[in-house]
């Protein structure tokens, strides 16, 4: 069954989200966040070590091993496979990928991946011992064209949950009872323009399209059965006098479909999610008669869905899932208009 979603600019709709659990701390230490981020296509990756608390950065590799700076004599690795699962090392000691510390040894880990790349986030415990220090991020892990999208991922599910923002209006289009009113210059009528060229910008609306599948015991996935397909229309930041396209290739509405799969291993929890990309561009309505031109009555900002979701994706999460039907927007995109 389809259903139709109106979605509106800075909507956050929140439900209850399963966030990623403290790690159980064995032994005392300092917790860091662990992660690994793999290119499919061109093989590139690279791994992080980031404070959880500041986000200072403090080991960056441009591989799947860090050993040097304060991991010369704590090297860490990760032998993952084409969805972000697999092993950790520390050290002597080795991980097992998963979000129970009983069953991962220690760790406390979330995964994304998608068909292009995967996205690997474990909290993890360090020895007071090791001399931890800001460093500055190593160049061009990923030289070869792709980039990676999922880096922000769990932390946008969790920070929406935790700091909801509250819904604007639902975009309308304007009253046209404008263009009935007679006077000695005729009558009036009124349109929406670009401001220039728009100031076009990718955006992305994020959306759980599935329930949440416990693995328990053995390795399983989701797919179409568990999920729903919804259609995602445009929105705006206020009122518009029309929907116009702007001179991009984008379109009133995007359906997402459902024929997706997402697998995980024992113990996980798996569910899909959706992006569906937009073009958000600067748009201006006028009021226009014979006598007097055009009058500028208010600007707003377009979403538009890009034709045949260009830019857009769905992708499978581990551990960090919300429910079907949750959603958020990403802004973090690049200018300019569909890719």
């Amino acid at each position: 069954m389809r259903s139709f979603v109106t979605i509106s600019v800075l909507e956050v709709f929140v439900t209850t989200v399963l966030a990623v659990p403290s790690v159980q701390k064995l032994q005392d230490g300092q917790e860091v966040k662990l992660t690994i981020q793999q290119i499919k296509l061109t093989s590139e990756s690279d791994i992080a070590v980031t404070d959880p608390k500041t986000s200072q950065l403090l080991g960056h590799a441009c591989s799947t091993t860090l050993n040097s700076g304060a991991f010369a004599d704590l090297p860490i690795s990760a032998d993952l496979d084409h969805m972000g699962a697999g092993k950790i090392t520390l050290g002597s000691k080795t991980y097992q990928v998963h979000e129970d510390p009983e069953i991962s040894g220690g760790v406390t880990c979330s995964r994304v991946y998608s068909d292009a790349q995967t996205y690997t986030a474990c909290t993890v415990i360090l020895p007071e011992s090791l001399d931890l220090a800001p460093v500055s991020k190593t160049d061009g892990c990923f030289a070869k064209g792709a980039s990676p999208v999922f880096e922000n991922t769990i932390d946008l599910i969790t920070t929406a949950q935790s700091t909801p923002l509250h819904p604007l209006e639902n975009v309308t289009i304007a009253n046209r009872g404008l263009e009935e009113r007679q006077g000695a210059c005729g009558i009036w009528s009124s349109y929406t323009a670009t401001v220039g060229n728009g100031n076009p910008h990718q955006n992305y609306y994020n959306t759980q399209l599935s329930e949440n599948i416990n693995c328990n015991c053995a390795v399983c996935s989701v797919g179409d059965e568990e999920s729903e397909s919804i259609t995602v229309g445009w929105s705006a930041s206020a009122t518009v006098d029309e929907w116009i396209d702007g001179g991009f290739d984008v379109q009133v509405s995007w359906t997402t479909g459902k024929q997706y799969t997402c697998q995980a291993n024992p113990g996980d929890t798996v569910c899909i999610w959706y992006l569906t990309a937009h073009t958000a561009y600067t748009v201006q309505n006028y009021n226009y008669n014979q006598c007097t031109g055009a009058q500028p009555s208010g600007t707003a900002i377009i979403f538009s869905p890009n034709k045949n979701n260009a830019g857009g994706y769905y992708y499978c999460v581990i551990n960090s899932c919300a429910n079907e039907g949750y959603h958020y927007w990403d802004y973090s995109g690049p200018a300019g208009g569909p890719p």
